[in-house]
């Protein structure tokens, strides 16, 4: 059973997943968020609300991802537990998003 779902709409992406992410993980992440970048999708949405854990690694991919996305004018939008949404550019905003639903990961 995937760990992550993508959901592809047109020239917009949704990558959804339900359960902690953490090691190895990290690797399918990256590629996945790697892969729709480079094709430019927009809004790019990272549905983490049922997420109730990530590890540093994961972090890390998703501090990449925003700071590639903010180089070619593009920003991922976040959904976190709580009802929160960012929409970030870069590694400063996506680690603060991450630490308001994720202390202990950002």
């Amino acid at each position: 059973m995937a760990v992550l779902t993508v959901i592809r709409l047109s020239d917009a992406a949704l990558i959804w997943a339900d359960r902690p992410l953490g090691g190895a993980i990290s690797e399918q992440l990256d590629i996945a968020l790697q892969t729709l970048l480079d094709e430019g999708v927009s809004p790019l949405v990272i549905d983490l609300v049922r997420v109730v854990a990530l590890d540093s690694s994961v972090v890390e991919v998703l501090a990449q991802a925003a700071e590639d996305a903010g180089a070619i004018d593009l920003a991922l939008h976040l959904r976190l537990p709580g009802g929160k949404r960012y929409v970030v550019r870069d590694e400063a905003e996506l680690r603060h998003a991450i630490a308001q639903a994720y202390p202990r990961a950002a």
